[in-house]
């Protein structure tokens, strides 16, 4: 599908709303109006950076700004779709997406609420700077990639030290040593597999855990 192949759609879609619709008005594939009310649309096959460019430099002579892509372009990048959006919204760009049915108005271009974002994601600030304030240990690098040491993994590599220490030891006395509430849930998740049950209360440790105690030791 070529861009030019996509400006008939919109310019449909638009006057059946009570735009007036132009082709290339200025440097703008597609400008519509409505009284004093204007609308830029860019057309494009695929989606790049260039095209959020344009789009952002559309806003300060329009009063909405939309990118028009063909549903194949969403299609190929099917991976990154929720960020996509996301981008657009915060950038307060609308997302029509066209194909044989017609339009599609993915996004509407509206001003993005950012205050009722955060409301929305305050559990996850509070887990992001609860792990901030809790994590011990600063060996993570920015940029590392691979496994990294979260706050829960060291609270399981703390208890990992203590029953290694301490074999057979109770759940009252793991507590004790470790002055850490969670004891009972890490023990009975045992999510990497490190502890094992020797009867109720009393815990030893895996030939994962010892495997363990061997490759982290420069987290203990």
């Amino acid at each position: 599908m070529l861009e030019t192949e996509l400006f008939q759609p919109v310019k449909e879609f638009l006057e059946n709303q009570g735009y007036q619709v132009k082709g290339e008005i200025g440097a703008i594939d597609c400008f519509a109006m409505k009284k004093e009310e204007s609308i830029a649309v860019e057309l494009k096959t695929s989606i790049t950076l260039k095209l959020i460019y344009q789009a952002i430099e559309r806003q300060k002579i329009a009063d909405f700004v939309y990118i028009a892509i063909p549903k194949s372009a969403m299609k190929s990048h099917q991976s990154q779709t929720k960020s996509f959006l996301l981008l657009l919204r915060r950038l307060s760009i609308g997302l029509l997406v066209i194909s044989s049915q017609g339009v599609e108005v993915l996004l509407e271009a509206k001003d993005y609420d950012l205050s009722l974002s955060k409301s929305r994601n305050k559990q996850a600030k509070y887990k992001l700077q609860s792990e901030f304030k809790n994590r011990k240990n600063n060996e993570n690098i920015g940029g590392m990639k691979g496994k990294k040491l979260t706050f829960y993994k060291e609270q399981a590599l703390e208890i990992l030290q203590i029953v290694y220490n301490h074999p057979g030891i109770s759940l009252k006395e793991i507590k004790v040593l470790s002055n850490n509430p969670k004891v009972a849930s890490i023990l009975q998740k045992n999510y990497y597999g490190w502890f094992q049950r020797i009867e109720r209360g009393s815990y030893a440790i895996s030939d994962k855990g010892l495997l363990a105690i061997k490759t982290e030791s420069q987290n203990f």
